[in-house]
Order: C-alpha cells, then structure tokens, then sequence
C-alpha cells in the first residue's frame, strides 16, 4: 500500500514539474497569439551595397511616407538598397481582443505601438527564416549613418573567426546611461537570463566588439541565420511581457555583440512607439549629418 502511495505521489510530482516545463513558468501552457498576426513580406532580391548580407529590411509606417524617403536618401548615400516593410501600425491595425489576449498571460507592459513594432519585427525574422537567409541587417527609419556602412564586412568576417556562433551584431556600443538615463534590465517573470542580462558588457581584448547581455534598441541589428531561427522559436512558444528590444535579451544563449565605434545612431525624438505617429510634411529634409560618414 505505502509503495502504491509513494508512485502516486511521484507521478503527480513528475506531471507538474513536466506542466511547468512545458509552460512559460507561470502556468501559461498555451501558446501565444503572436504567430496569427505575423504578416507576409513581399521583398526583391536586391544586391544590398554590403558584402556578406543578404538582405536589408527597413520597417515603416505607411503613415509615414515621409521618413521612407529621408530613408531611401540616406541608403542611397551609402550605396545600400533595402527593402521597405509595410510596419504593423499597433495603433489601429490590431483588433482589440486580440491585444488583450498578447498582454494578458504575463500582465504585458505593452502599448500599442509597441506590439505593432515587435510584430514587424517578427514578420521579418520569419520571413528571412523562410528564404533561408544566412544573414540579414534590419533597420528602423529612424536611424543615421555615420560611418562607412561597407567597412561592416570586414567586421563580419572578425566576428565569425572570434565566435561562430554569433547571432546578433548591433551596429553601435550604445551608452544607455549616457543617451537615456539609467534603466536597469527589466526582469520577466519566469526567465532563467534574468540574472544573466546584469552583467556588465565586456570589451573583447584586441578586437572591434563589446560583448553584450543586455540592450535596448533594435533600430540597426545584423541577424545570423542561427540567431534569427532562436528569435523566431524564441516567440513562438514565449508569451510577452516587454517590447521586443527588451525581451530577446531573455532569449537563451542568445551570443550578441556591438561594434566598439558606432555605424549608425538614432533619433530619438520621431518614434512611433510611445505614441500615436502625426503626419509629417511629405516634403521633409534629411537630418543634420545624415549620409555624412567618418573613416572606422
């Protein structure tokens, strides 16, 4: 009888503890909603201006024209080509309910305009998974070039001789400090990089990199073919709790660097995230600086 009692026990305790492996550590077995919304990419297979990348995605409102152009000026300046991705507008694209259901399993601290973001970012990882893409550059309209965006193939070829299994390159060694304030790494419920995503960033003795654990802004990253199938699995079993730029950090064994000089920086003052985008001048001039480069 005692025996009978202790495998009843056992295999109760082997149920939950397989339920809560399963699930996203709270209980949430069910999968997210976030593939149903993912959108189809219509991209052109365009020389891209840079060695080693197969693809350039630039993400845009549709209601904002006018930073596609400044865009496409300062690509043509470099001597890139990108295709444009039709942005996922959060603020009237995304039926209610289904928001609700995105926030809802780990109490999401998402707006709109953040779930619009994070699902084109998604629907370009998933396409480039598609294509079978080995490496990818995804930018945002809001980002300056300031250095020689060529020069970044050489980058590429140290990084793959440094580490192999690189997923993801971001094009400057953002000073988060310096540029936002002081915003420690947001911990999610359930996440086993929590304690990771703390330590501090390490300069790669001898080499162009910083290795990082832990960053915001997703507006200039070059993808590995290896990091853009852990994004993608990454989403499509994990329910949200932060903006995209904040919750790949707790992707497992995600290997990410910067580039110790900076390609690119950002305009902070024009994104669409934190709030409702306003129409613009469809006659726009470039920011100051923009398509000027300096030697890396």
């Amino acid at each position: 009888m005692k025996i009978r009692y202790w495998f009843a026990i056992i295999a109760a305790l082997v149920s939950a503890y397989l339920f809560f492996m399963n699930s996203d550590g709270l209980g949430n077995s069910q999968k997210p909603e976030l593939s149903t919304l993912i959108k189809p990419l219509e991209v052109t297979p365009y020389q891209t201006g840079i060695a080693g990348i197969d693809c350039i995605y630039c993400i845009n409102l549709d209601v904002r024209k006018e930073k596609w152009v400044s865009m496409e000026q300062r690509l043509s300046l470099q001597g890139m080509k990108a295709n444009r991705v039709s942005a996922i507008n959060g603020w009237k694209d995304i039926p209610h309910e289904q928001v609700r259901k995105i926030k809802k399993p780990l109490k999401a601290k998402l707006n709109r305009g953040r779930i619009g973001c994070l699902l084109s970012h998604l629907s370009v990882m998933h396409d480039a998974k598609n294509r079978n893409l080995d490496r990818i550059l995804v930018l945002e309209d809001d980002v300056n070039f300031i250095s020689d965006m060529k020069n970044i193939s050489s980058y590429l070829d140290k990084l793959s001789t440094l580490d192999p299994q690189w997923d993801i390159l971001f094009l400057d060694d953002w000073n988060l400090v310096k540029i936002i304030g002081d915003r420690p790494p947001a911990d999610r419920p359930g996440s086993k990089m929590s304690q990771i995503i703390k330590k501090p960033k390490e300069i790669v003795e001898g080499t162009d990199f910083v290795r990082t654990y832990y960053r915001h802004g997703a507006y200039a990253m070059i993808i590995s073919k290896k990091g853009i199938k852990k994004i993608c699995d990454y989403f499509d079993q994990t329910h949200v709790f932060c903006a995209y730029d904040l919750e790949f950090n707790h992707i497992e064994n995600i290997r990410m660097y910067e580039t110790n000089k900076d390609f690119v920086s950002v305009n902070l003052d024009i994104s669409d995230t934190s709030k409702k985008p306003k129409l613009l001048p469809s006659k726009q001039k470039l920011p100051a600086g923009a398509g000027k480069v300096k030697p890396v």
